[in-house]
């Protein structure tokens, strides 16, 4: 069955009380209303029924269930839905093999936790409140709700758009082969991120992404033999050794990531940059010190600095002649816009070059942040990330460069991920 209905339904039923609340299980009322409140942006039908008062649940294409196991085994069996989403945990194994046996629709989780969002008819299953997120072309799979929600607090906070999210949980019946599957037909999903602590269907899984012309990118966690049973008791499902995985990653041109900022960093950039061929990297800087650390870090992750050619040199100092043409281009603390877009059309020309680091900094420079506006007309046909060293520099910058280029707060975030490109592209 197509995953469609579960993400674009023409109807939703939420179901929950407004009384009932247990610990550690994720079913209070604040839960059940925080979800309620939330879905009032879905551009479709939503029915709410709370079980205290005895209403009747409607047929729909989408039901989102937050009650105790023993609530909602006992709905299932009249339940009138395509999929169902069983936000709440506490199901032991006999329970969960018996949400198997309802042929009639699908289900995802229990222990989903947050469900799912798709930012396309605005439907968000979770009870986060004041969440205003942006259309983008990242689709996410979380097999933890924590998890999940530190990759979408990213975005949120940074203003970056996304496509969908969904939320596992312990996998009863719909997995991350069927999300991954799903997302890789999506046509407004350019590129795939998955934490994953456990694999229902490793052998399928990797089949299915060997196929994928979108760039899969997959943090898994619960290799360490201590991290194996606390994923265990977390979602009843055993993890396997991380070298088998990572051989598995590499076979089927899957990037593999080491933590989450890594996870969501390589998002930005693979939203933009499918598969590249990276080899050799220009840097320009408008300060010394953070030009000397990203080529430090690029020897140090084996990526290789760009000569720059006589052509691109002599175009740079005709215009800047103080300025010492060597990778790092240093352009001094004194560089304003116009000197970046100077400096930059000529590196971006030369046939050296296969991806660009530009570093601005506006603390301790003359740069105005609007001044930057003028990379916006920028056409380089290279790979181009920008990094602002620092939060405050990276807050203003972002502002004026977000949809222009992947944009980065740390000189080692935007070099690991320009290792990640050279990585991929050459995956065969």
């Amino acid at each position: 069955m197509s995953l469609k209905a579960l993400f674009e339904p023409e109807s939703v039923v939420l179901i929950g009380s407004s009384k009932i609340r247990e610990t550690g299980i994720m079913v209070t009322p604040e839960v059940f209303r925080r979800v309620e409140t939330n879905l009032r942006d879905f551009k479709g039908k939503v029915a709410v029924v709370d079980i205290e008062e005895n209403n009747a649940i409607p047929s729909c294409d989408l039901a989102i269930i937050t009650l105790p196991p023993t609530k909602i085994l006992g709905l299932l069996t009249s339940l009138k839905t395509k999929f169902a989403i069983i936000l709440s945990s506490g199901f032991d194994a006999e329970q969960r093999k018996k949400m198997t046996e309802f042929s009639s629709f699908r289900v995802l989780g229990p222990n989903s936790v947050c469900g799912i969002l798709n930012t396309k008819n605005s439907l968000n299953t979770t009870f986060e409140g004041e969440m205003k997120s942006k259309s983008g072309r990242i689709s996410v799979i979380s097999q933890s709700g924590g998890i999940g929600a530190t990759i979408l607090d990213y975005m949120v906070s940074r203003g970056v758009g996304f496509s969908k999210f969904a939320w596992v949980g312990d996998m009863a019946d719909i997995n991350e082969c069927d999300l991954l599957e799903y997302f890789m037909d999506d046509r407004e999903t350019k590129v795939i991120l998955i934490y994953i602590e456990s694999m229902r269907e490793p052998r399928r899984f990797m089949e299915i992404a060997s196929r994928s012309n979108k760039p899969i990118v997959v943090l898994k966690s619960g290799v360490s033999e201590e991290s194996k049973e606390r994923a265990f008791t977390h979602t009843d499902s055993l993890s396997t050794d991380a070298e088998i995985y990572s051989g598995a990653f590499r076979q089927s041109s899957i990037i593999e990531v080491e933590n989450v900022r890594e996870l969501f960093n390589c998002g930005l950039i693979f939203e933009r940059y499918k598969k590249r061929s990276v080899k050799a990297i220009a840097i320009v800087s408008n300060t010394g010190g953070s030009s000397i650390l990203a080529a430090d870090m690029c020897h140090k992750l084996g990526l290789r600095l760009s000569k720059l050619s006589e052509t691109t040199k002599n175009k740079i100092t005709a215009k800047y002649p103080k300025i010492k043409t060597i990778n790092p281009v240093d352009m001094a603390a004194d560089a304003d816009g116009e000197r970046y877009k100077h400096v930059l059309e000529a590196v971006a020309k030369d046939a050296n070059v296969d991806a660009i680091l530009i570093i601005n900094q506006l603390k301790s420079c003359l740069l105005k942040p609007e001044e930057l506006e003028a990379l916006k007309r920028l056409k380089t046909g290279k790979v181009v990330v920008d990094c602002a060293p620092g939060d405050d520099d990276f807050r203003k910058i972002r502002f004026f460069l977000t949809d222009t280029f992947p944009i980065y707060s740390s000189v080692d975030d935007a070099v690991k991920v320009l290792k990640k490109v050279s990585e991929f592209g050459n995956l065969e």
